[in-house]
């Protein structure tokens, strides 16, 4: 698979990563944010889930996670590409505020978070390169939100589940537009791909 390979993080992404898990885990047991009861199940079906995307994004881009939830996959992406720049958006105020507390907890740098949802109205000074979302919603509901928000080059790296619910996503948007490429992600025993659109 692509770069997936080169993908290794280092000793300090790793306490990063370890500690992200502690504060979902602490957070999660009084605020329940993530539908997961213990570290292991938040490491497996969270952490190594949105690692999967991170070979789609390449170093040094401007990244919008939108729907960010607990902070997966923006704060991940935040960790393993510090030279990218990413912004989150999360409408629930208590997910909002947790991603706002783990960046702080985490000192990073180079993420942000917005406590809003983001609609066609929504403007940024600078387009993105990557927009991302993990299991939000159909692809052409997630492009009529946000294409406004898109770079002229850039891409839509999304999180999804079977083949052949993309597929009718997919069928949804206007081929003249868009062209979609599917990738199977590397989780085991998960039916997870990528959907990667770039407007033509």
């Amino acid at each position: 698979m692509r770069r997936l390979n080169s993908i290794k993080e280092n000793d300090k992404q790793k306490n990063l990563i370890e500690i992200f898990v502690n504060e979902i885990y602490t957070f999660n047991k009084a605020h329940n944010i993530v539908g997961r009861q213990t570290k292991e199940e938040i490491y497996s079906l969270d952490i190594l889930d949105c690692k999967s995307i991170i070979q789609y994004i390449p170093p040094e881009k401007n990244v919008l996670d939108i729907g960010s939830g607990a902070g997966l996959p923006g704060l991940l992406i935040a960790i393993l590409q510090p030279r990218s720049h990413v912004t989150m958006s999360e409408k629930i105020e208590k997910k909002a505020y947790f991603i706002k507390k783990t960046i702080h907890t985490l000192k990073l740098a180079n993420v942000k978070i917005i406590n809003e949802a983001i609609t066609r109205e929504t403007k940024n000074k600078k387009r993105f390169d990557i927009v991302t979302a993990r299991a939000l919603a159909p692809a052409k509901k997630i492009i009529d939100i946000s294409e406004q928000l898109l770079a002229k080059n850039g891409k839509y790296i999304l999180m999804k589940g079977s083949k052949k619910k993309i597929h009718e996503e997919v069928a949804q948007l206007d081929n003249n537009k868009y062209s979609c490429n599917i990738h199977k992600t590397y989780i085991k025993d998960k039916s997870r791909h990528i959907l990667e659109i770039t407007k033509k």
